[in-house]
């Protein structure tokens, strides 16, 4: 009864589900990407507020501008402003839905690989995967694991309709979740890269064919979103947030420039050390074996990831997250190097090392970082006023979101300068919060300080009297 449970991929999926279920209520204030999962909801807490409009997202970080950006496709803040109508202010739904998704992901991928390269290898790999850096982000308000397995779902569909009589629930289904993917988060469609290898052996049927042009219509959506739309948006209400990407050949400059941390995602984020061992073991067997395949899928994979670590430069190495599209290549071949071992007790051995130093290096993303707890109380402290703030967090909107107002957010060198302090008047700003060093550190100003604890201190315009504690 243990054996089968355990190689049964839906008991870990389900095991691992239930474990990150503590802290689901939580408020987006884990030390990890809290900033990331503010940008979110922020523009889901607007669609709630003030009515869904997919095409003109808005954030709260715009000062007196209407806030309109171009940003990812809001699909995921669409679901979690439901969420919210239903649920009022909870948290839980927004991880909840990544979660579900983020778990059906790992089921397809497994479905995928054993369809292909047999159960051993699916459930080495599938287990790889849900372990890694997936098992944080999975439980985040973040679009990237959620897009990743859009995609990973959508790709799984297309596959298995050629081994049906009635493919066409497979074959829309499919290409319309990689669609929803690529909107959601656009470097999801480097996984899009293994298609010409799953429809290589089978390319002369007409639902392979379909299938292909299928995949390509799908991006379409998203490339019009991207490339058009949001530079739509940004020219036309003046307030740009969405990371775009530089050339590639700046890229490149920069990425070698910072070697060691750019191969820090993949040696130690994605799936740490242990890991990346047993990619390396995989990618070792499949050259020694010739699978000819398998080598194709990740050449495949490598160079359309490569394309994203390009455009992104600097940006690919400070944050984590960006390798996220590339974990299910690498758990694919460490998946192969495990079941390549002639005993199974040195690969489970190997096996629970990687699941041990994952769950470790990510265990503190279920406590809430005591430096960033008070900020749950901001909004309460700033009181009845409802007009535009400003605040020296850079360009974090982590302190706006849960201030629950509008308006700017700066560095203390620009927030200092007496110019910009008349111009905040100006346009409407009554409050200005001073945060002494969790984002920054304290900065003198000439308003008067209406309220001080040791996280802030909230300054009033002009004649503002000081509020009692």
């Amino acid at each position: 009864m243990i054996r089968s449970w355990s190689s049964d991929i839906r008991f870990w999926v389900a095991l691992a589900f239930a474990a990150r279920l503590v802290g689901i209520t939580n408020p987006p204030l884990e030390t990890s990407h809290h900033w990331r999962q503010t940008s979110v909801l922020m523009v889901a807490r607007n669609y709630a507020e003030q009515g869904v409009d997919m095409l003109h997202p808005r954030m709260d970080t715009a000062g007196s501008l209407t806030g309109i950006t171009g940003m990812e496709f809001p699909l995921l803040n669409m679901l979690i402003a439901w969420g919210m109508l239903l649920f009022g202010d909870a948290y839980w739904p927004g991880r909840l839905i990544v979660l579900l998704v983020g778990s059906l992901g790992v089921l397809c991928f497994h479905k995928l690989v054993h369809r292909h390269l047999g159960a051993t290898v699916a459930l080495y790999a599938a287990l790889l995967l849900l372990f890694s850096l997936w098992f944080m982000y999975a439980r985040k308000v973040m679009p990237d694991v959620f897009a990743v397995s859009l995609v990973l779902i959508g790709l799984e569909r297309l596959d298995a309709a050629r081994g049906t009589h009635s493919p066409w629930a497979s074959l829309v289904l499919g290409s319309l979740l990689i669609s929803a993917g690529l909107l959601s988060k656009i470097t999801a469609g480097c996984l899009l890269a293994v298609w010409p290898v799953l429809a290589w052996p089978q390319r002369r049927t007409w639902i392979v064919q379909l299938g292909t042009w299928l995949v390509a219509v799908a991006t379409l959506p998203a490339l019009w979103w991207y490339f058009q739309w949001v530079p739509h948006l940004v020219e036309t209400y003046g307030f740009w947030h969405f990371f775009m990407g530089g050339s590639m050949a700046e890229g490149a400059v920069q990425l070698v420039r910072n070697w060691p941390r750019t191969l820090d995602n993949f040696y130690f984020d994605a799936l740490r050390f242990s890991g990346f061992a047993v990619f390396l073991l995989g990618l070792y067997f499949a050259v020694k074996r010739r699978q000819h395949a398998l080598l194709l899928a990740f050449a495949l994979l490598s160079a359309a990831f490569l394309v994203v670590m390009l455009k992104a430069g600097d940006t690919f190495w400070v944050h984590a997250y960006y390798v996220l599209p590339f974990i299910p290549t690498m758990a694919l071949l460490g998946g192969y190097g495990l079941a390549q071992l002639h005993n199974a007790r040195w690969a489970h051995a190997l096996l629970v090392i990687v699941v041990v130093e994952g769950l470790a290096a990510q265990a503190n993303d279920f406590r809430i970082s005591p430096q960033l707890a008070p900020l749950m109380h901001l909004e309460k402290d700033l009181g009845q006023d409802n007009g535009l703030i400003a605040m020296n967090t850079g360009q974090v909107p982590t302190a706006m979101y849960f201030a629950h107002r509008r308006g700017w957010t700066m560095t203390n060198a620009t927030l200092a300068d007496p110019a910009t302090l008349k111009t905040l008047q100006q346009e409407g700003c009554t409050r200005i919060v001073v945060f002494k060093r969790t984002f920054d550190t304290a900065v003198e100003l000439p308003w008067p300080v209406l309220l001080e604890n040791d996280l802030y201190r909230i300054h009033g315009a002009q004649g503002v009297e000081r509020t009692p504690r």
